[in-house]
């Protein structure tokens, strides 16, 4: 069986001083096949491997640490179990790099990062739901604005025991999940009303600026802003949300961050720019640096490549086919004190604008342990990847390329992010509030969010002076003392969740 043929490319196909070896240099019809794959089968995984190959062996954050797993690569290998298979791993096997992953339907893998995908449009957590730990009920944790969830009465705290009619059985619940995120018409079944509910997945942006309002705490104003996931295309309305909290004089700011898996890091960038110090930002002082494989680490250092993130106000670029030209001048709130509201919903670029603040600002973290994911990833396309480099595969090789891996495409870790002060503090296992400010999220306690009494909520409004009503006398149809929390994280099971996305043009290549 012959391994991968690897063409000699170069790292960002701009000129690497060591680029790849070459393995075997084989033709099609020299290939000898013993694999019992059919010819399409055989082509596309010899397409896909030699460009999953390829960008893993240049940009791949630990690729000295796989480099022998990376040379016994085999054309034939199935291309998204293989990648799985050698991403990093500790001495009993298990992920430390649980995100890298190779998709062949990249353009809706780009979509449901960008917030637009198929889906009913509400997030939610499994909990057993009897004794024994056979089924499980999904509990309602916050519903998308004009969602098919929305319009079907769905709300936070409403309590999912049977979909489409049947339990949801545990430990093969998998067909209830998807289900529930974007598959066909479904009904589920309240257990806290009685009420059923027909919900149609559809192809909708989920806005991630979820809430945003302003209370008043003794006089003092504090800005909320709930947000679940860095898009490109919400920086333009958290500009209109900073031009109205800096209109009503906020002096703190609560974000709340808890079930936001991360996103663009421009859309961090945006974002921090619009709540550190202004002369921090007006400046350029630096947001955050990143750490490479020690193969790009020594080609950035020939470079000249500056690693360093600095703060901004101006903004163009191009991503997704779609030109973005704004400005967060205006938009700078000019906070005091800031506070994030986390849990282990909260990754990626979440854990990275948390860090990233830390220098310049007081900050507190209010919640749950976030999820630990410490490192940026790029998103690349094959199609892309054999088209920028026609001219060392030769036409006809590039236009198979094209052809036998079109619409594949990897999500590979790229570099390890630190703030101003070279910190990761998210690394290795998340951000931990202190003690006195752990606070479990409960979507029972009867409270919707931006609700002065929603639990995480009203501990942060009491440490801003806020004076809340008693909640202890708060109760429900069904508790906590009913559902055990499940073992299953359902931010672990969608393969959008935790990420920290860098577009290609950022690699700033000089």
């Amino acid at each position: 069986m012959k391994r991968i043929w690897i063409p000699v490319l170069c790292a960002l196909s701009l000129g690497l001083g060591a680029c790849n070896k070459p393995l075997e240099e084989t033709s099609q019809e020299q290939t000898e096949d013993n694999s019992g794959l059919d010819e399409e089968t055989r082509n596309i995984y010899r397409y896909v491997n030699t460009f999953a190959y390829n960008r893993m062996n240049v940009y791949y954050l630990w690729q000295a640490e796989i480099e022998k797993e990376l040379e016994a690569w085999e054309e034939t290998d199935e291309p998204i179990s293989k990648v799985q298979e050698i991403r990093y791993k500790d001495g009993d096997g298990d992920d430390i790099d649980r995100w890298t992953m190779l998709t062949d339907d990249f353009d809706s893998f780009y979509s449901s990062v960008s917030g637009v995908e198929k889906t009913a449009g509400f997030d939610f957590q499994f909990y057993y739901f009897d004794s024994s730990h056979k089924t499980l009920a999904a509990v309602v944790e916050f519903v998308y604005a004009d969602s098919p969830a929305d319009k079907a009465g769905l709300k936070r705290g409403d309590t999912i025991v049977k979909v489409n009619g049947e339990s949801i059985p545990y430990p093969d619940y998998e067909d209830s999940y998807y289900d529930l995120v974007g598959g066909d018409t479904f009904t589920v079944e309240l257990y806290n009303n009685g009420k059923t509910l027909t919900i149609t997945p559809a192809e909708i942006y989920e806005d991630p600026v979820l809430i945003a309002k302003t209370f008043d705490c003794n006089g003092k104003k504090v800005g909320y802003l709930h947000y679940t996931g860095f898009t490109l295309d919400s920086c333009v309305d958290l500009i209109d949300v900073f031009k109205g909290f800096k209109g009503e004089g906020i002096e703190e700011l609560i974000v709340d961050l808890r079930y936001n898996g991360g996103g663009f890091s421009l859309a961090e960038q945006a974002l921090a720019s619009m709540i550190a110090p202004e002369d921090v930002v007006t400046t350029g002082k630096v947001l955050s640096t990143e750490v490479f494989n020690s193969k790009l680490t020594q080609y950035y250092q020939q470079q000249n490549y500056d690693t360093n993130t600095y703060f901004t106000t101006e903004f163009k670029f191009t991503a997704g086919g779609k030109d973005y030209n704004f400005s967060t001048a205006a938009a700078n709130a000019g906070v005091r004190h800031l506070y994030f509201i986390t849990g282990s919903g909260s990754a990626s670029a979440s854990e990275a604008l948390i860090g990233d603040m830390m220098p310049y600002m007081d900050v507190t973290v209010v919640g749950e342990q976030t999820h630990g994911k410490y490192c940026s990833g790029l998103m690349l396309s094959a199609e892309d990847f054999y088209e920028e480099n026609k001219d060392q595969l030769g036409t006809s090789r590039a236009a198979a390329g094209k052809r036998y891996a079109k619409n594949w495409g990897i999500y590979v870790m790229y570099s390890r992010f630190a703030n101003a002060n070279g910190q990761t503090i998210c690394m290795p296992d998340g951000i931990i509030p202190l003690e006195q400010y752990l606070v479990d999220d409960d979507p029972l306690d009867g409270a919707q969010l931006g609700d002065p009494d929603e639990t995480m909520l009203a501990k942060v409004l009491e440490l801003c002076g806020y004076k809340t009503k008693a909640t202890a006398a708060r109760s429900t149809s069904i508790r906590k003392t009913k559902l055990e929390t499940a073992p299953v994280r359902t931010e672990d099971l969608r393969p959008d969740a935790g990420m920290m996305i860098h577009l290609p043009h950022q690699i700033k290549m000089q």
